[in-house]
């Protein structure tokens, strides 16, 4: 099971380690696959940058629930935190944020809207799954782009930072 800093690891880290592990599990019961004695990953600048994006959006989803009352914060935290938060595997995790992800850079999904209301937060949310899209997901003919610090950093002054 997926724990700790597993919530706020990059997508391609949450893809390298559920491939691992299926080889390790393998290897245990055919003896031709060799599995190798440790994960062949090496996490980029653009990987620790789409963690803090992860941590911001899970404490994002945190204050809302925070500011709600009774019914309607069991239904947040059993739709929002414990659906894409909660505890699962690493494959769990990485299709849970496939989903983020997708739903983020949707403008016609209106899931993003129950995940974050905030209309200042919703935004911030939605550039956010854009940088990770480019970082994660590749499309047809499109190279994959890391996070860059000045896309994140540009990211928090628009949003985050008071001036």
């Amino acid at each position: 099971m997926a724990q700790g800093t597993a919530l706020f690891m990059s997508l391609s880290l949450l893809r390298a380690l559920n491939k691992y592990y299926d080889l390790v599990e393998r290897a245990t019961t055919n003896p031709a696959i060799v599995a190798p004695s440790e994960l062949n990953f090496v996490p980029g600048p653009g990987d620790d940058l789409e963690s803090m994006i992860w941590a911001i959006t899970y404490a994002i989803t945190l204050h809302h629930q925070g500011s709600l009352r009774g019914s309607d914060m069991a239904r947040y935290q059993r739709r929002v935190v414990n659906n894409f938060y909660g505890s699962l595997s690493y494959s769990g995790l990485a299709d849970k944020r496939k989903i983020m992800v997708l739903g983020g850079i949707d403008n016609l999904a209106d899931e993003p809207e129950e995940w974050i209301p905030d209309p200042a937060q919703h935004k911030w949310f939605r550039r956010a799954m854009a940088l990770v899209a480019s970082q994660s997901m590749s499309l047809a003919n499109l190279s994959i782009e890391p996070i860059t610090f000045g896309a994140f950093d540009a990211l928090c002054d628009e949003f985050i930072t008071e001036e």
